[in-house]
């Protein structure tokens, strides 16, 4: 059976301007013809100088045109008039990402995965500086916290900048750059409403006030306060996302009745009989019509199954509580100081405080067998029983209606505590930062120092719907809880003393602090102009703490970390770099660069960089780079999660005393007969095809994961006002850091036999399955930019631009020395090395703008698209020429922006996200959880207005 596509409605309407804008060469060569007719009075305009400024990706101030790397700038501007209104959208519209909106209850933020090499390894900057990583996971900045009203540009570096930088600048750098002062009061007022019913509508307001002029006064002092919330969209809102006929296309299981009910409200009960449970299942209220004294509200409905296990029960109606999108909000305050003194130099102060909190929408706790019991022996389940003594018991005094042929026997009951609601968390992250740092020039060197002071912490907890499991346990136990209907008073009181709703059972905290130097000077004049050299370095310290209270023990339903348990960490680390621009003639500028980093808990690594810039005619400019980059393993890898001893996921044979031809295939071992274990009176069911121990958590003996990176490109200037450029880039890691998986030891025990630790007998002790360094990843591809903007004539001015990126290979290395794999348009490793994350790495992804401004007024058409790739299709029968094998279509998104500058001090805003009302595609990646949309590409808002006022006082 060929590959199918999910096609969706006016697919076909909408394929040939798909086509036309997928092809960046066509498109430059279209606007270069249409250009080269324009006047030569156009063409010979005079520029106006242009000063030296810093640019993201080196240390010495220079002429943006001058820049040998490939460096795209987004101004505030652009973003409004795209139809972004949040930072995490701003986040997923680079087409150099692969980053995906959290949807759901994901807690962490909104983190840039450039290249599809994982958020970890993309340096996010904030004014040149880096910012404290999100608290739990501790490798990656959340990007909600940037303040959105006072960013000036958004600088993305598409190059590896360790030689600057130091760690996680593999893939790239995102430069956040603030306002460099404002005067006056500007407020901000924006609303986003969907056009279809239910949640999801967003409202921002945002205020920017400042006073003093740095010019003539030399002092200014401004500060932005941000606010937003969106308030969460249930999936039950948005039924063409969980239709049953088109789950049941995608390979999943479809909601229906002819099933055994699991928990519900009221319980479900299996009837054991001498301490055994039979196949008898049932529920009170079954002849009722599921129906129980709940104040008129209905969890569940009948089950049709007719015989056997689970006739008689009760099902949960599964769309009443997913959501597709959380309750978010956000608050920032970013203040920012500047003061001119001993002439030209300039003192700042920066100061940055977040708060945003993710409240998510969870099904209610469930108990009984089917649940583990506590999180410190995971797996281990217990039977809820209710006994003949329990005034609730079917029959009994508590007024539940009796049973045919339920008696005298236990019962096991699979409970879903629906008559408390739906269990809440509650997802806060904080942050704050302090800059100082001065500039200016002295004795002939510019400078530039800084000192940084930053924290970052999370806390999550339960808001409504969570109770002690055990409490549950000895409630039903001792006939205070009534598992089938409504409390009464006494079972209400002990429900209230049982609930463990208001408490943060876990919290994180990741500090920065450091101070970092840069001065630079001309050395001696070159053909070209000065060389140029700058020399820098940095200090800083990281900490990481996360504890989670014992209390999380008590509740095993949607609790993060492990109880009782407080991992921490930190760090030392010194830098020392060294650049030189050396303009070797007029044409041909090198830049060479190299940085020496020294970390307290692993060692140094030294990283070099070479550019060149060559422009033979003023039109024309040749440019690129090689550099090696590195990314530290991040203090939770080396000391988070504290080493515990669990049994295996599958089950083995033990290679020395159970040894098979075929490791890899469990059961097919047999007992050793070297005598050397003759006495040790080995028992086959404890090492043939059964659970082995293995040692998981941290690792405090990482490596750092090294690169290399190439990129060659070119930009034509052929007339005024057009620009064409295509960068081809080259990254090759070695040593990722991953999680090692059970399949990959048992398929290369000679290279992995060193990970089985044994006793004295030689007995196994356990299976070393911690974070290690393993394979690599390499990737390369070509990014372009075409913009043009016509001549101003009567009718206004036009213009149009086009950011794409086409990746030609992304291979992943499971183990060093293993099978490459292609991920490129279907699911690949996030980290690589045998990790379970999906990432999508699409083979072209663009943005492309067409924009007309006259007087006051302005619009802007924006089209987002990526094209199709593979599903997950992780089931064994979805696979090419099988059913249910899914292959998603391209998707294309079309945003629209009008603004009028109705007055000097007021200016007003229209938009039309998702003007096509295009669902998102269909996809089987969170298939078990019945949310089939695909998160990666789109939001399952649907067509949504935009309005916003910006006024100025």
């Amino acid at each position: 059976m060929p590959a199918r596509r999910t096609k969706k409605p006016g697919d076909q309407m909408h394929r040939i301007p798909q086509r036309i804008a997928l092809s960046p060469i066509a498109l430059a060569t279209s606007l270069l013809t249409l250009a080269l007719t324009q006047t030569a009075a156009a063409q010979q305009a005079a520029e106006p100088p242009m000063a030296r400024v810093e640019v993201t990706g080196s240390s010495i101030r220079q002429l943006a045109t001058e820049n040998a790397l490939p460096l795209t700038t987004i101004k505030s501007e652009e973003l409004v008039a795209r139809g972004l209104t949040t930072m995490s959208e701003v986040a997923t519209s680079l087409t150099v990402g692969s980053t995906n909106e959290p949807v759901g209850g994901g807690g962490g933020g909104t983190m840039i995965n450039m290249r599809g090499l994982n958020t970890n390894r993309t340096l996010v900057l904030l004014n040149g500086r880096r910012l404290p990583n999100e608290a739990i996971g501790a490798s990656s900045v959340n990007v909600d916290v940037v303040p959105m009203s006072a960013v000036e540009r958004v600088e993305v570096l598409r190059d590896g900048a360790s030689s600057i930088y130091g760690t996680d600048a593999i893939a790239g750098v995102v430069n956040f750059i603030t306002k460099r002062t404002h005067t006056g009061t500007t407020v901000t007022g924006g609303w986003v409403q969907p056009e279809r019913h239910g949640g999801g509508d967003q409202q921002r307001v945002s205020i920017v006030s400042g006073v003093g002029d740095l010019n003539e006064q030399g002092w200014n002092v401004y500060a932005s306060v941000d606010f937003q919330q969106r308030a969460r969209l249930a999936q039950s809102d948005r039924p063409n996302i969980s239709d049953p006929n088109l789950i049941a296309q995608l390979g999943g299981n479809p909601f229906g009745t002819a099933v055994a009910g699991s928990s519900s409200a009221p319980a479900n009960f299996t009837v054991y009989q001498n301490g055994k449970a039979t196949t008898r299942t049932g529920n009170p209220s079954f002849a009722a019509g599921c129906a129980a004294p709940y104040g008129g509200a209905q969890y569940t409905i009948p089950s049709t199954k007719a015989t056997g296990a689970g006739a008689g029960t009760c099902i949960l109606d599964p769309d009443i509580y997913p959501q597709l999108l959380p309750d978010n909000m956000q608050a920032t305050l970013f203040t920012r100081a500047s003061l001119r003194h001993h002439g030209d130099r300039l003192l700042t102060v920066e100061l940055l405080a977040t708060e945003s909190t993710i409240k998510a929408q969870n099904p209610p706790q469930v108990f009984g067998a089917q649940t583990d019991y506590d999180k410190y022996n995971p797996g281990v389940r217990k039977p809820l029983f209710i006994t003949p003594s329990s005034k609730w018991y079917p029959g009994g005094s508590g007024g539940v209606p009796a049973v045919a042929g339920v008696t005298n026997q236990d019962l096991a009951l699979t409970w879903s505590m629906d008559e408390a609601g739906p269990a809440k968390t509650d997802d806060r992250q904080n942050t704050r930062r302090l800059v100082i740092a001065d500039q200016g020039e002295l004795m002939g060197w510019d400078y530039r120092v800084g000192v940084v002071a930053a924290e970052s912490k999370r806390a999550v907890g339960w808001r409504s719907g969570f109770f002690a499991t055990d409490g549950i346990y000895r409630g039903v136990a001792d006939g205070t809880l009534n598992p089938f209907g409504a409390q009464d008073e006494a079972g209400a009181a002990y429900l209230d003393s049982i609930s463990r709703d208001g408490i943060t059972y876990r919290v994180a905290r990741v500090g920065y602090f450091g101070t970092d130097f840069n001065v630079a000077r001309p050395l001696l004049d070159l053909a070209g102009g000065p060389l140029t050299l700058a020399i820098g370095g940095d200090w800083h310290r990281e900490t990481y703490r996360d504890g989670t209270d014992p209390v999380a023990n008590e509740v095993t339903y949607k609790v993060s970390g492990t109880p009782n348990s407080y991992p921490r960490g930190e760090r030392k680390v010194a830098a020392l770099y060294l650049e030189a621009d050396a303009p070797i003639t007029k044409e041909l500028t090198l830049t060479g660069a190299v940085r020496a980093d020294h970390f307290s808990d692993f060692g140094g690594t030294v990283n070099p960089k070479l550019s060149v810039r060559w422009q033979p005619l003023q039109s024309v400019l040749v440019r690129g780079t090689a550099s090696t980059g590195f990314r530290a393993p991040t203090l939770p890898e080396l000391y988070g999660t504290p080493q515990t001893r669990t049994p295996s996921t599958g089950k083995w044979d033990d290679p020395l005393l159970c040894p098979s031809a075929t490791p890899s295939v469990p059961g097919t071992g047999s007992l050793t007969t070297d005598p050397r274990y003759a006495g040790l009176n080995l028992d086959p069911a404890r090492v043939c095809n059964t659970n082995l121990i293995t040692l998981q958590g941290a690792n405090p003996d990482l490596e750092p994961e090294k690169a290399r990176t190439v990129t060659a490109g070119i930009v034509l200037s052929p007339i005024r006002n057009l620009s064409v450029s295509f960068d081809w880039w080259s990254i090759k890691m070695k040593g990722t850091i991953a999680q090692i998986t059970e399949d990959s030891i048992f398929d290369n025990l000679g290279q992995y036999q060193d990970l089985f630790v044994r006793n004295a007998d030689g007995t196994l002790d356990y299976i070393v399955k911690t974070r290690l360094n393993m394979g690599g990843l390499r990737t390369r591809g070509i990014d372009t930019n075409v913009n043009y903007t016509w001549p101003t004539t009567a009718w206004g001015k036009f213009g149009v631009g086009l950011d794409g990126t086409y990746v030609d290979r992304y291979e992943g290395q499971n183990d060093a020395g293993g099978e490459w794999i292609d991920s490129v348009g279907k699911p690949g490793a996030l980290a690589t090395g045998s990790t379970s994350a999906n990432t999508y790495v699409y083979r072209w992804k663009h943005n492309l703008r067409v924009s007309w401004n006259y007087r006051k007024f302005g619009v802007q058409l924006t089209q987002a698209y990526t094209s199709h790739y593979e599903d997950t299709n992780a089931q064994p029968n979805q696979k090419p020429g099988q059913p249910y094998f899914n292959e998603i279509d391209h998707y294309t998104l079309y945003n629209l922006t009008t603004n009028w500058n109705y007055a000097d001090n007021l200016k007003l805003t229209f938009g039309i996200n998702n003007v096509l009302d295009e669902d998102p595609p269909l996809s089987n990646q969170r298939i078990g959880s019945r949310v089939v949309f695909a998160q990666n590409v789109s939001k399952p808002i649907g067509r949504a207005y935009n309005v916003r006022v910006n006024y100025t006082f």
